[in-house]
């Protein structure tokens, strides 16, 4: 049967559906490949926050850390259990970090890995630590400084840099901070290390945080160069629940690196000792 000029077949019309529904696809096809960085930055997080290992070392901790709200420059705090990581030094826990993300969702890498942000190599977070009797640690120093380089070791090592350096210079006490409504001692601290700047095809973690390509990175630079890394520490005993708190904020400096004015160093170090402030303990149940 002929149709009427001004009418459509049905074919016609389940095609243009098809055609809407194919364009549709494609949009979010594209932007989901735009956005990959922080997709696979927010499916890594849901996968850590259902580690077995994780939960069950935060219900023996019976607490846990918990950050902001603060600036998006910064990504959605990830956790980890650091039992691996911390286990020559005899203790338990999980470390609760950020870092600053790719600068929009076009972006392929997060500014943390560019050498050109002022939020290079620069992280925010929090330890809760437990001895393996079920004690809060005896030396809170000690414990400070042997996990902080453990962990900057590990850390490298998983970047694929092969010779990982974390040394510590200075650990010295400046003051006090507050944290969760109490006041903590501040401690500034300063490290010998490199930077996790990787081009390591190998490396999970170089892949999940997103590194720029080479070819734009400063003349001179190579992976995993020398830093100076200059932050701040504070902790606490939480003689209730027998553990140790330990919440930290960290920059970087190098050689040749393009000088932040002062007034934009000051603002990044003020921003991440708010970010440290932030910082919540929150009841976990056994």
């Amino acid at each position: 049967m002929s149709q009427h000029s001004g009418s459509t077949s049905p074919a016609r019309k389940w095609g243009k559906r098809f055609a809407i529904l194919a364009l549709c696809i494609a949009i979010v096809a594209c932007g989901a490949y735009a956005a990959r960085r922080t997709l696979l930055l927010n499916v890594a997080r849901i996968a850590l926050n259902r580690d077995p290992e994780l939960v069950k070392q935060e219900r023996e901790d019976t607490l846990a850390v918990v950050f902001g709200p603060f600036s998006p420059a910064w990504v959605a705090p990830l956790k980890n259990d650091m039992n691996e990581i911390w286990a020559s030094a005899k203790v338990r826990g999980v470390n609760y970090y950020t870092f600053a993300g790719p600068q929009s969702l076009l972006h392929s890498f997060s500014e943390r890995s560019d050498p050109l942000s002022p939020y290079y190599q620069a992280w925010v977070g929090a330890y809760v630590i437990r001895g393996p009797d079920g004690s809060a640690p005896a030396d809170p120093e000690a414990v400070a400084r042997e996990l902080t380089t453990l962990d900057q070791r590990s850390w490298l090592e998983a970047m694929g840099d092969p010779h990982p350096l974390a040394e510590l210079d200075v650990l010295k006490n400046t003051g006090t901070i507050s944290i969760d409504g109490r006041s903590w001692p501040l401690w500034h601290i300063t490290y010998r290390s490199h930077s996790d700047l990787s081009s390591d095809p190998r490396s999970q973690l170089a892949r999940l945080v997103g590194m720029p390509s080479k070819a734009s990175w400063p003349a001179g630079l190579t992976a995993f160069h020398d830093v100076t890394l200059d932050g701040n520490l504070a902790w606490e005993i939480d003689a209730q629940r027998k553990v140790m708190v330990l919440v930290y904020e960290v920059s970087a400096s190098y050689p040749g690196q393009p000088a932040l004015s002062d007034d934009a160093r000051h603002r990044l170090t003020d921003e991440m000792l708010r970010m440290m402030s932030s910082a919540r303990l929150h009841s976990v149940p056994e």
